[in-house]
């Protein structure tokens, strides 16, 4: 059973540092925003905004779209007949937009723990989707494009088949889709031209393996801040691959193949999270059960231009015998992140975390040893790192520069993923 679903059994509160352990009662520094997923009994259905310095509950929101920098969130209210879409300030919780919208519309949703989706990587489209219903002679799926400042009615899109989102341009003119097949381990990229109202006729593919079909399980996803392009790792039975696709109203992808030890360890492969800084450049990945860390260049086609072993289990577990794993069919939520200046790379060890030297890929010093940690991430002005750990309700505050640990956020319920960290407007 996955560590989001089993009672903890156990509650203590102690804080790690690089040194070894030691009993704190310290409390985290004043001054900021923390939203994370906390407790089982909600289901995961609400996300708590926590003061770092008290530990108190300031709202909770429901799941929704985030906008990269978190400035707006969007939620889906049911209503009578239609839908209300909202957008509203997650700092603060002040409405700052909203529209009524046809009834059986949702943000989509990726199939896992975690906020939805929708939104183009800088923020200014959206996209909501439909079940597919049949109509016809077949089977119809419908979504609404436009502005996520809500201010224009938004273009209502029909295909003809089984499609989920997948992505939506910059400019809001390429909705890109999955298009589930009859074989239920295959799919198809597709490109809707928003412009020309219709579905491009050639699926999308890689121009180096036009033939190659398609399949996986969707798991971590980046997109680059600086041009159009979103990676995301798959997972399959064959060994992991990132899917780079650039929204660039074109037909084509990069499919770029990740370490694996060989077989179909699916657990294993959900390990792999990514990163990359916020001014764009090389996105990073880690993985945590094969102790693996790579580089991939951002540029066309994209590569995996270095990987080097880390040992990330220093002491030496098997990692079947841990408390954490993967049986949640999942890629785990902050699993990996880069400090301000992209020089560090921290990631979530199979006990504590790690820091990364991102010039020559080797462990510059070790975080909370020993203490089970689910999710880490990095404050907006780069200040703070906080690392979240179910299993003893424990959110710590560390320093990125040195490692060293500031103190603890008290008051939360077993807290399985950090979503945001920001400053206190």
């Amino acid at each position: 059973m996955s560590r989001r679903l089993i009672a903890l059994l156990i509650l203590t509160v102690t804080v790690l540092t690089a040194c070894g352990r030691v009993q704190s009662t310290k409390p985290a520094a004043a001054g900021y925003l923390l939203f994370l997923e906390e407790g089982f009994t909600n289901g995961g259905q609400q996300i708590t905004v926590r003061d770092s310095g008290t530990g108190k509950i300031q709202r909770q929101l429901p799941i929704g779209t985030a906008a990269p920098d978190w400035s707006r969130y969007y939620t889906v209210t049911p209503l009578s007949g239609s839908a209300r879409l909202t957008a509203i300030d997650p700092g603060s919780g002040q409405t700052l937009a909203q529209t009524t919208i046809p009834a059986g519309y949702a943000l989509p949703n990726f199939g896992y723990a975690g906020t939805s989706a929708g939104l183009s990587p800088n923020g200014q489209w959206l996209a909501l989707a439909s079940q597919g219903k049949h109509a016809g002679s077949g089977l119809v799926t419908n979504f609404l494009v436009g502005a996520s400042s809500l201010s224009d009615p938004f273009l209502s899109v029909q295909v003809d088949g089984d499609f989920s989102f997948d992505a939506l341009s910059n400019d809001g003119r390429s909705l890109y889709l999955i298009q589930k097949m009859s074989d239920p381990n295959h799919y198809q990229v597709r490109l809707y031209d928003i412009s020309a109202r219709s579905l491009v006729a050639q699926p999308v593919v890689d121009k180096r393996e036009p033939d190659e079909p398609m399949e996986g399980i969707r798991g971590d996803s980046v997109a680059d801040p600086n041009s159009n392009q979103v990676f995301t790792v798959y997972v399959r039975d064959r060994g992991p691959f990132i899917h780079a696709l650039p929204l660039l109203n074109q037909p084509f992808a990069w499919c770029v193949d990740l370490p694996s030890k060989g077989g179909s360890d699916i657990e294993e492969q959900f390990q792999w999270s990514m990163a990359i800084a916020r001014q764009g450049g090389p996105v990073y990945l880690v993985n945590t059960s094969l102790g693996m860390v790579a580089e991939l260049t951002t540029g066309t086609p994209p590569a995996i231009a270095r990987t080097k072993p880390v040992a990330l289990n220093p002491d030496g577990k098997p990692f079947a015998a841990l408390v954490t794993d993967a049986e949640a069919k999942g890629p785990r939520i902050g699993g990996a992140a880069l400090s301000a200046d992209g020089r560090t790379l921290f990631a979530v060890g199979e006990t504590g975390l790690v820091a990364i030297d991102t010039a020559t890929l080797k462990v510059r010093v070790r975080i909370l040893s020993g203490e089970a940690v689910d999710s880490i991430r990095l404050s907006s002005d780069g200040r703070w790192l906080y690392a979240a750990g179910a299993e003893n309700s424990d959110l710590w505050q560390i320093d990125p520069e040195t490692g060293t640990v500031r103190g603890q956020v008290k008051g939360v319920t077993q807290p399985w993923a950090l979503l945001w960290a920001e400053p206190t407007p």
